[in-house]
């Protein structure tokens, strides 16, 4: 009898330059393999332009290179985010998403910058973030952090509360695709769809597990429970979801920088022994072995 293969530190969240990560593809790999991570997914926001020179760095360094995406969708007016790990990259559907999703960022960009030219008395502040973070699609911690070179607030916290977070002057919504046709996609381009930081909302029990629940009814079919810095609270509120809708378990730091100190790439808690590991899907199309999982509780 095979079982599945031995990861004993994977991280199926993660970001690079390519999208509002701080290191290029290849010096997020070259991280991961130093904290010992065996298998990575590099999981950039509706963009796949990392993953040629992440790929060429995991083979350099010896680990095995999920190729994935963080999709936005609308699950009603929420804004949410769909983790599609194993995706094909040349998949036709998903190129073209990628292509309208960047679209929608680049209007969103225009408009932040518009709307902060106005409320914060500055000029060209689209064209500003767009030198910053090297892109013509600019999201908002690169808004954030041409407004703190600006001198107009401290640092960027204070950017998202007096300007950037919703209900704010430099707020801009985003037409995303809906998460039915989001999940749809990812599942045509061969992925895995993955509830992405669901404790992440800012949810009530009941709206989180209509959530879900709308998710799995979408085709979704595992979701992130194994994440650094959850409350026994949240832990268990996670657990209660996977188990109750039937979803395999995903886990992921969501690494975005080294000064996230508490988002160390590859520290999750250990994966449940009687849950089904995200890896373990058919979907994943993961060659099984002869090995017990290794990170799974006692």
């Amino acid at each position: 009898m095979t079982e599945t293969p031995v990861f004993q530190r994977p991280d199926f969240h993660s970001h690079s330059l390519a999208s509002d990560g701080v290191l290029s593809p290849a010096d997020l790999v070259a991280r991961a393999a130093d904290y010992g991570v065996d298998a990575l997914a590099l999981t950039d926001h509706d963009t796949l332009a990392g993953l040629p020179e992440a790929r060429l760095a995991a083979d350099r360094h010896g680990i095995t290179l999920v190729p994935g995406i963080e999709l936005s969708v609308l699950c009603g007016s929420r804004e949410i985010h769909v983790l599609g790990l194993w995706v094909d990259p040349d998949a036709p559907v998903l190129v073209e998403r990628v292509q309208r999703q960047l679209e929608a960022r680049r209007e969103r960009a225009v408009r932040i910058g518009a709307r902060l030219d106005k409320a914060a008395r500055l000029e060209h502040s689209y064209h500003k973030a767009c030198e910053l973070a090297d892109s013509d699609t600019p999201g908002r911690p690169w808004f954030a952090k041409m407004l703190v070179e600006a001198g107009v607030v401290r640092d960027q916290r204070h950017a998202f509360n007096r300007f950037l977070k919703k209900g704010q002057s430099g707020f801009v919504s985003t037409p995303w695709v809906s998460l039915e046709q989001g999940v749809s996609e990812l599942l045509a381009a061969g992925g895995v769809p993955v509830l992405a930081h669901p404790q992440a909302y800012g949810l009530t029990r009941k709206r989180l597990r209509e959530l879900v629940r709308d998710f799995r009814n979408a085709g979704g079919l595992a979701m992130e429970a194994m994440m650094p810095g959850l409350s026994p609270q949240q832990a268990a509120l996670l657990e209660e979801c996977w188990r109750h809708f039937g979803l395999a378990v995903s886990g992921g730091s969501d690494f975005h920088s080294p000064r996230q100190k508490w988002l160390a790439l590859g520290g999750l808690p250990p994966f449940p022994a009687d849950g089904t590991p995200v890896w373990a899907l058919p979907q994943a199309g993961v060659a099984p072995v002869r090995a017990r999982v290794e990170n799974a509780a006692p």
